[in-house]
């Protein structure tokens, strides 16, 4: 009992320190903050472009206009706040300069170490950035409501695209012990995020059978089914849910498997 309550702990100072570093360069979330204003306004203007001379009930993928421009909005927010290429950078860079050394000596498993710096960056980072942005653009210029009976699949959609995008950002970072730059692993991430998550439109809008070819990659998990369930898309049904359940938990997996390789290269290499 005493090690455990010492490990939660230690995962909550983890997280502390990550949410008291994203309060302190307030000046750059401000500038993200408004950057995300300014792509949402582009995206409203984008879309209304791409529907013009349709009434409000005209869809487009099952999608309305207005549907679609949450979608973005969402999107571009949701972007800012979940782990991607800082978590990756900053894991590279400790196993670099060897400071990965005195993280093994925390009580804790340096997987879950890391899912705690995660959580605390995206938390620090959502309460300065994401919420401010979202009462902006989601209330006070492009009204939005939410269907109670959605807030549960929402919230369990959300979890699993945030163990998916963790699990590549940390694979991606951890590949340091093995690649001399990581930078190219990032690109190919944040492309098949393009392209297969859905970040440049909805998959719905895709042609049938890319899109059903999509929706067994993992990448679309990561962004497509959370925000398909905010925008009540009836593609994100529950078979896309199960399916990214399922990646959540095989991409775990393999993150286990590999910081146990990555570590272990560590104490022949003498660190």
């Amino acid at each position: 009992m005493t090690s455990a309550r010492r490990a939660w702990q230690a995962h909550r100072a983890v997280a502390g320190v990550q949410v008291k570093l994203a309060f302190r360069y307030r000046t750059r979330a401000f500038a993200q903050g408004v950057g995300a204003l300014l792509l949402i306004g582009l995206q409203v203007a984008l879309w209304a472009a791409v529907y013009a001379g349709s009434d409000d009930s005209t869809r487009a993928g099952w999608l309305t206009l207005h549907q679609t421009t949450v979608y973005a909005a969402a999107g571009t927010v949701w972007v800012l706040c979940v782990p991607g290429l800082t978590l990756a950078r900053q894991l590279e860079t400790k196993i670099r300069d060897g400071r990965i050394v005195t993280e093994l000596l925390m009580p804790t498993g340096f997987l879950s170490q890391w899912f705690s710096t995660a959580l605390g960056r995206t938390f620090g980072v959502t309460t300065l950035v994401g919420v401010p942005a979202i009462l902006v653009a989601g209330t006070l210029l492009y009204p939005f409501s939410l269907d109670p009976g959605y807030v549960g699949r929402l919230l369990l959609t959300v979890a699993v695209a945030f163990v998916i995008l963790f699990d590549f950002s940390y694979l991606i970072g951890l590949s340091a012990f093995f690649l001399r730059r990581v930078d190219g692993l990032n690109e190919v991430r944040e492309a098949l995020l393009l392209l297969l998550g859905g970040s440049m439109m909805p998959i719905s809008l895709y042609p049938g059978p890319l899109r059903d070819a999509a929706v067994w990659t993992p990448f679309v998990h990561g962004f497509y089914t959370p925000l398909g369930t905010l925008v009540r898309d009836p593609f994100v049904d529950g078979r896309v849910i199960t399916l990214g359940a399922c990646w959540a938990v095989v991409l775990t997996v393999a993150s286990v498997v590999c910081t146990r390789i990555a570590l272990r290269r560590l104490v022949i290499a003498g660190g």
